[in-house]
């Protein structure tokens, strides 16, 4: 390890973390910062440096070329970010205002980068290719900003960039059906409560993840049917202690008990009483009899 001031990749990143910035440009300084040389000979680059050709840049983070480039202009406002373009070899990038990195400690006698890197082959800018890409080319817009400014009055979500995100983030959840520009503003007031004056995209993306909807159709309850009326007739009612589904061994069972003559003068005594058809008859009879113990059910 060497000792000048370069800070770990961990500091690179969270101060990125906390810098606005395109998401293109915020991809492009973790990939940097993850490839910075603290010993000189990592990946051919010196100390303080990463280095990258713009094709290699394009392989592991799956950004277009136009992309890139406009990214890196960013990271060169807002970082110093500074490019040493080399021919056939990759190209030298450090952050030259996030440190001061002693090059000359591991580069030799004051010699500038250019003249140290062109010594001797050896010297020169090689190294393994790139691991493959974590990301995959999508429709997302890479010149979205990794951060949103709260704002007490929200205004059209359709006149930001974010109006996209969150189209595509309340796909297959609980707020698929609910407004873009509701979420929106939702999203503000929910910061604006808690004092925060810029908030992450990816606190966004989880807001949609997680909104329901406030008013949900719930299903009526079913109309009580209305309780079936008593039943008043007297034929039936004799009938109910003998089940229906017995009335065959019922007959059977009182002609042998009572007689066959026995059993005609009941069913037509329940006929002329109550002017009732045979079958009816019958049943109340068949009821009254286990009603009597006579026969049973």
């Amino acid at each position: 390890m060497t000792t000048s001031t370069i800070p770990h990749s961990g500091d690179f990143m969270r101060l990125f973390a906390r810098t606005p910035m395109t998401g293109a440009a915020l991809r492009i300084a973790n990939t940097l910062a993850g490839y910075i040389s603290y010993d000189g000979k990592f990946r051919g680059a010196p100390c303080g440096f990463a280095a990258f050709t713009m094709k290699e840049l394009q392989t592991i983070t799956g950004i277009s070329d136009r992309s890139i480039r406009s990214a890196l202009d960013e990271l060169a406002h807002l970082f110093g970010l500074t490019i040493e373009r080399r021919h056939h070899d990759r190209h030298l990038f450090t952050f030259s205002k996030v440190h001061g990195a002693d090059v000359n400690a591991v580069r030799g006698e004051g010699l500038s980068p250019a003249e140290n890197a062109d010594i001797s082959y050896e010297k020169r800018v090689t190294g393994s290719p790139p691991p493959p890409s974590l990301y995959t080319r999508t429709k997302s817009n890479n010149d979205t900003p990794s951060s949103i400014q709260i704002l007490d009055w929200a205004g059209s979500v359709y006149q930001t960039p974010f109006a996209a995100i969150i189209e595509d983030a309340k796909k297959g959840t609980e707020a698929a059906g609910m407004d873009t520009q509701f979420l929106w503003k939702g999203f503000h007031m929910l910061n604006v409560r808690h004092d925060r004056a810029i908030a992450p995209l990816s606190w966004l993306v989880a807001f949609v993840r997680k909104a329901k909807p406030t008013f949900q159709h719930k299903p009526k309850a079913p109309v009580p049917a209305a309780p079936p009326t008593a039943c008043t007739d007297p034929v039936q009612l004799m009938a109910r202690p003998a089940p229906f589904a017995n009335r065959a061994f019922h007959e059977s069972d009182l002609r042998r008990a009572i007689g066959p003559d026995a059993y005609e003068q009941r069913v037509a005594a329940i006929q002329s009483t109550y002017n009732a058809p045979r079958f009816a008859a019958q049943l109340a009879v068949h009821g009254q009899a286990v009603r009597e113990g006579t026969i049973d059910r």
